[in-house]
């Protein structure tokens, strides 16, 4: 992986038409290995990005209200699958973090 494919699996994985809250919030399931590589996307950006002070606005926006796009009622989309969404949206919330540190 490299810096552009990884900029454009996090921008298709959280901003894209096709972003998991969008797939959330109209209610079309989730795929593991989709969330996986979204994670190994963002430790290869924070590695890459450790040393430079700035790193690119969309980059940024990716992560704006990160925790609200995956907190779902479990009313909606049942219980397990709630909690799933939710150690998503946590897990990406503390990825952020480690981003920006």
């Amino acid at each position: 992986m490299n810096v552009q494919q990884a900029l454009d699996l996090v921008y298709a994985r959280l901003l894209g038409e096709h972003s998991l809250p969008v797939k959330i919030r109209t209610r079309q399931p989730l795929c593991k290995q989709e969330v996986e590589a979204l994670f190994l996307a963002i430790d290869f950006l924070t590695a890459h990005y450790k040393d430079h002070e700035l790193i690119p606005k969309t980059l940024a926006s990716a992560f704006v209200d990160i925790y609200g796009s995956f907190s779902v009622s479990d009313e909606v989309v049942g219980e397990v699958e709630a909690r799933w969404y939710e150690a998503i949206g946590i897990a990406l919330q503390d990825k952020v973090y480690t981003l920006l540190e």
